[in-house]
């Protein structure tokens, strides 16, 4: 029988937000028996939230969030996206250091895209031109590597990914090495902007 998969949408005064949807099947399909909790995802609710103790949510942060439920067996996974991740890569090695076991699937998209919009917008309305938009917004030429990053803060990485044939498979070795030795890993994976 498999684990569930549950979401944190939104803490609001100890609460979670609703379950629901199939999103990340691949990620059901990857952890097999182990529940999994995701944390830190602007995605759709991927599965019933029923039983996780609100107290214990409160933290917010996946780091805090998987060190939470580190005693329950549960897998966290922090949908990670790379230009959060560009602003503080030692988060990395705080959950290497204490052996803190969760998932980090990139949502990396090369860029700052929700301010490239931003700016994009503003140069219409200001009457500049549009194609200067990028300037600061593009974190790729060269593009970070995020798998790389991750092994220099001593956990396991894989990436980047750019076939989403490769997602499944790549999050079955990841999933095994936090099982196998209790430490975070992180998957690369490469994204539309949108």
């Amino acid at each position: 029988m498999g684990g569930r998969v549950y979401s944190l949408r939104s803490f609001r005064h100890g609460q979670v937000a609703e379950g629901g949807g199939e999103a990340l099947p691949e990620l059901a399909e990857a952890a097999g028996a182990v529940d999994v909790l995701v944390a830190n995802a602007a995605l759709p609710a991927s599965g019933r939230v029923d039983d996780f103790d609100p107290e214990e949510m409160e933290r917010g942060i996946s780091i805090g969030v998987a060190l939470a439920h580190k005693k329950h067996k549960r897998l966290v996974v922090d949908i990670q996206p790379d230009g959060d991740l560009m602003f503080d890569a030692g988060a990395l090695w705080v959950a290497a250091k204490y052996e803190i076991p969760m998932l980090i699937v990139m949502h990396n998209n090369r860029a700052y895209y929700n301010d490239w919009e931003h700016q994009i917008r503003m140069a219409a309305q200001r009457g500049t031109d549009e194609k200067l938009a990028n300037i600061g917004m593009e974190i790729d030429n060269p593009p970070p590597d995020f798998a790389t990053i991750a092994k220099g803060m001593g956990c396991y990485g894989e990436g980047p990914i750019f076939n989403g044939d490769q997602v499944g498979p790549a999050l079955k070795r990841a999933i095994e090495y936090i099982k196998k030795e209790g430490k975070p890993a992180l998957v690369d994976t490469v994204t539309q902007f949108r």
